[in-house]
């Protein structure tokens, strides 16, 4: 019965001396974030509704974020990861269908954000669409 007593009484040293040990190893990650900004455009005009998504790729680490569309075109990030984003737009009138589908499913759509912040980011959908167009060949 001593035994058991005894056994309970060390069993949170124990547990506590061997999380320590491991403390450095099993901490948090601290994941770089910055502030970004931009404004997106069709043929120069803002685009006055839907959504902004950053998606980290090619090593950036992070989460999905998203912002609202202002009825001026522009949005803001405050907590935007830091590298490599692909930017999908969701809910926004592009007018059509399958311009749609690229820039919401598998958008082309590819920036850099940094810390401190750079420029504000440019999205010209028409711009990206004569770009996508080239990356895939032209017109087929």
């Amino acid at each position: 019965m001593r035994r058991s007593r005894r056994l309970l009484a060390t069993a949170p040293l124990a547990a506590c001396l061997a999380f320590t040990g491991c403390a450095e190893e099993l901490g948090p990650e601290v994941i770089p974030r910055t502030t970004a900004e931009g404004v997106v455009l069709i043929s120069g005009r803002p685009v006055d509704r839907g959504w902004v998504e950053l998606q980290p790729i090619d090593g950036t680490l992070g989460d999905i974020t998203s912002a609202r569309l202002r009825p001026d075109g522009s949005f803001r990030f405050d907590r935007a990861p830091v590298g490599e984003v692909a930017i999908r737009l969701v809910d926004v009138p592009l007018g059509s269908t399958g311009a749609y589908w690229i820039f919401r499913n598998n958008s082309p759509i590819r920036r850099s954000t940094q810390t401190p912040p750079g420029p504000p980011i440019t999205i010209e959908i028409v711009e990206e669409l004569m770009r996508y167009q080239e990356m895939r060949g032209g017109s087929r």
